[in-house]
């Protein structure tokens, strides 16, 4: 009985190479709280300006 061939063992390295680096990314990203909080507050700046925008322009009627 033979084992994989080269060929077959240098496919399945390349594809667990890829599986690791999605899951890498993935946990980088779950991990990066700076970019969250971040984009958190930009969320609720973007929200206040808004509400701003609102009030005065209802103020001018």
């Amino acid at each position: 009985m033979s084992g994989p061939s080269i060929s077959e063992i240098e496919t399945d390295i390349e594809q667990t190479r890829e599986q690791l680096t999605e899951t890498i990314d993935a946990l980088g990203h779950k991990l990066d709280v700076k970019s969250k909080a971040t984009s958190h507050w930009q969320e609720i700046a973007v929200v206040v300006t808004t509400a701003v925008a609102v009030v005065i322009a209802w103020k001018k009627l």
